[in-house]
């Protein structure tokens, strides 16, 4: 409704701001002939651009309502499956309770306690049982293949009462342990009513409580408070300075390009996670070989294979001493098959070899040399 009050002040300050500049004979001629009133206010473009909003607010409510429509065979899926899940979970409810029924009727008949102490007496005759079947096979009583047998299979059992009983106990005492459990205060004996008369019963109450109070008080209750702003804690400081590498290169090659490149990743974020600040980490131009192989007797060749030899380094720095084994231990255990780790300090050689000689360079400047031999140029004609 806002909008629509906000549209109507909009068209209406629009039309007066035309009518400022009209004289008084066209006001009366428009007061006159509706006409030409009703074609003012159809020209402006607030009423002109009406049917063009019209269509185009149609062609959006049909094309939403074509969206909304193709989107009910997936909610009608979605409906029916949770109506299924929804099944399901009752179903799945009541066989738990059922369950939970059963589970409380069979708790109320045993104890865990008297099921614990049933379980450790299996355990114990299956472990004598088994005993007695050794005795057996060491008096000759007994064949090997037999022994193996009963003593295996009753061996096993008596493992397996043992250790369910072990359990057993051990969740029996981390339920006592749970229970919360109030200082059991003995029952105070009675005194007869005219015994020492009524201040010496008061006295004795009063002597009673504070016997037990201490006998139960615990060790914390016991030690004084200690403000701890009071206390005071030495700081350690740890005069040893250990020596760092300035530059460290870990060059990694393989035949294998994919494990090569995925173990590089891997020695980087390491690196990072050492704290050590990684420089840079760049490839190599690969080392082509070639290998050749003959036939049988023969100097004939029979195959012929280019194999390339990639290469990547990682160059490090700031690398503490104390950190630098223990990290090249870990990128070790962890390096794929095939692949050689070199660990040096960084030289002016390293970077020289990562560049590839421009062998049309070299020619070019091998050729400049030459011209400067006098042979060369008295053939040349220039002498």
């Amino acid at each position: 409704m806002q909008s629509t009050d906000a549209w109507i002040q909009s068209c209406t300050a629009s039309i007066m701001l035309n009518l400022q500049n009209y004289p008084d004979q066209d006001l009366q001629g428009l007061m006159d002939d509706e006409s030409k009133l009703d074609a003012l206010i159809d020209g402006m473009p607030q009423i002109t651009l009406i049917p063009t909003d019209r269509e185009v607010k149609l062609a959006q409510a049909k094309s939403m309502a074509e969206c909304n429509l193709s989107f009910e065979p997936k909610l009608k899926d979605a409906r029916t499956k949770l109506s299924q899940t929804y099944t399901e979970t009752l179903k799945a409810k009541a066989d738990v309770e059922n369950m939970k029924k059963e589970l409380d009727k069979v708790a109320c008949q045993r104890s865990l306690d008297s099921v614990n102490a049933v379980l450790q007496a299996e355990a114990k005759k299956a472990e004598d049982e088994s005993e007695a079947v050794a005795e057996q096979f060491c008096s000759g009583n007994l064949d090997p293949s037999l022994f193996v047998t009963q003593f295996s299979g009753k061996r096993a059992l008596a493992h397996k009462r043992k250790i369910k009983s072990e359990k057993l106990s051990e969740i029996l005492k981390q339920q006592h342990y749970n229970q919360p459990k109030g200082p059991q205060v003995p029952p105070r004996a009675p005194y007869p009513e005219n015994f020492g008369g009524p201040m010496f019963v008061k006295l004795t109450t009063g002597i009673t409580r504070q016997v037990q109070l201490r006998s139960f008080a615990s060790l914390r209750s016991r030690v004084p408070q200690i403000d701890p702003k009071k206390l005071y804690e030495p700081e350690f400081k740890d005069p040893r300075i250990y020596p760092e590498y300035p530059f460290i290169n870990v060059r990694l090659r393989s035949y294998d390009f994919v494990p090569l490149e995925k173990f590089q990743a891997y020695v980087d974020r390491v690196a990072r996670k050492f704290k050590f600040e990684v420089i840079e980490s760049y490839a190599v131009a690969a080392e082509t070989t070639n290998v050749v192989t003959f036939k049988p007797n023969s100097t004939v060749p029979d195959s012929e294979i280019e194999l390339a030899k990639y290469d990547r380094v990682v160059r490090i720095a700031s690398v503490p001493s104390i950190r630098l084994p223990l990290f090249l231990e870990l990128i070790q255990t962890h390096a794929p098959v095939g692949i050689e780790i070199t660990v040096k300090i960084h030289e002016k050689a390293d970077e020289d070899h990562r560049y590839i000689p421009d062998l049309l360079l070299k020619e070019k400047q091998e050729e400049l040399k030459a011209l400067d031999d006098p042979v060369v140029r008295k053939n040349l004609g220039w002498e």
